[in-house]
């Protein structure tokens, strides 16, 4: 999924290293575009970095509701956001494969809202 009008995506990735050695699958939110092909390390790094995780081996969709952990800088490190998805008024577009317009206007004002969340921790 990823968020109108800034570079901000939320997908799951089932080891986000793609070395093996991560064992926890979870959603990430992350600036970098997943692949579409790839099954594991979605953002083709090879490092586990991204700007906020939800542990969860459930890939199908994630929890509306619930405590992400989110990096706020060195001087903070990562910290627990609870982070509520709410439904907003996004149009789709005409052959779009997105569930419904209220799953992507969800995610868009989620992942909008962390970006500016993270903006305001790194340079507060």
């Amino acid at each position: 999924y990823k968020a109108k009008g800034v570079e901000e995506y939320i997908y799951h990735d089932a080891d986000c290293d793609g070395a093996g050695t991560n064992t926890v699958a979870m959603w990430v939110f992350d600036s970098d575009k997943p692949s579409t092909t790839a099954t594991n390390d979605l953002d083709g790094d090879g490092r586990c970095t991204y700007h906020a995780r939800l542990e969860a081996t459930a890939a199908k969709m994630f929890p509306t509701s619930t405590t992400w952990r989110m990096y706020c800088g060195e001087a903070a490190g990562w910290v627990s956001v609870d982070l509520t998805l709410k439904e907003a008024a996004v149009p789709v577009a005409s052959g779009s494969t997105v569930v419904s317009s209220a799953t992507r206007g969800d995610i868009a004002a989620s992942v909008a809202a962390l970006s500016l969340a993270i903006m305001r921790a790194l340079f507060a």
